[in-house]
């Protein structure tokens, strides 16, 4: 099991899952939930420590009043990695924490030693639009993250619970409040990435009905050391449809030189 401890930062408190031995890996979750330790993090945790943070607004994390945008997130975890003394680390995002992870790429280069983006949102698609939460049921809105539907019922059950109804209403407050207007994407992100030398990796599902594959190339042309991966056929929720394939994608993106 993870050891659970509470962090104390000048910004509040932050919730932290970890376990495993090796490099250390900050893994930033999806906007659905804050870190759930799961069959994801098992199996990085026999390649990497693994470090999942509750974002700031999500779980046992203070949530922030003043908080307008991802990058204020960002600095709250960049002061998270500094006062872990994990420098420098490899830092993995899925979805909006791909853009929480981007974004403290291109404040802080040099704390990272790879930079994994999975599914992640922050760039404008230029084709076609990322799926928003804010106008829908989030049980249609999670549902879509999925390319199978069996394994959404198999992740949350048929019938969804109170308890996990009110956690997605509760991330779907915070994302309104920090990534609207734009919607999910920034319009200085793809700008500031262009001086981000880190070793980057970029992974998608073919069939990521949230964010659009189309924002892995995008990243690809921001990030000046980045290399992409297709996962075929994976939907948005890579950790939760194919966490072994995931897994062994981090693992071989950091072994590369």
């Amino acid at each position: 099991m993870p050891e659970e401890t509470i962090v104390e930062l000048p910004t509040g408190t932050i919730r932290l899952l970890s376990g495993g031995s090796g490099p250390p890996l900050m893994l930033l979750h999806h906007d659905i939930d804050g870190a759930v330790w799961g069959e994801f993090h098992e199996l990085l945790a026999g390649r990497f420590h693994v470090f999942a943070p509750d974002l700031p607004g999500w779980g046992g994390s203070t949530r922030l009043e003043w908080a307008r945008h991802p990058r204020d997130l960002a600095a709250v975890i960049l002061a998270l990695g500094r006062a872990l003394e994990l420098r420098p680390y490899v830092l993995a995002g899925l979805g909006f924490g791909g853009w929480v992870a981007a974004e403290m790429a291109s404040f802080a280069p040099d704390d990272l030693r790879r930079l994994i983006l999975i599914g992640a949102a922050g760039l404008k698609p230029d084709t076609t639009h990322i799926l928003d939460q804010v106008m829908m049921d989030y049980r249609d809105y999670v549902g879509a993250g999925f390319a199978e539907s069996s394994t959404f019922v198999r992740t949350y059950g048929e019938t969804i619970s109170p308890e996990q109804r009110a956690r997605w209403e509760t991330s779907r407050e915070v994302i309104a409040r920090i990534s609207w207007k734009p919607y999910m994407y920034s319009y200085e992100l793809p700008e500031t990435l262009k001086a981000v030398h880190t070793p980057a990796a970029i992974i998608w599902g073919t069939h990521d009905s949230v964010v659009p594959p189309r924002c892995a190339a995008l990243y690809a042309e921001a990030l000046p050391n980045a290399t992409t991966e297709l996962v075929t056929g994976g939907g948005h929720f890579l950790d939760l449809e194919h966490p072994g394939q995931l897994a062994s994608m981090i693992a071989k993106a950091c072994e590369e030189q």
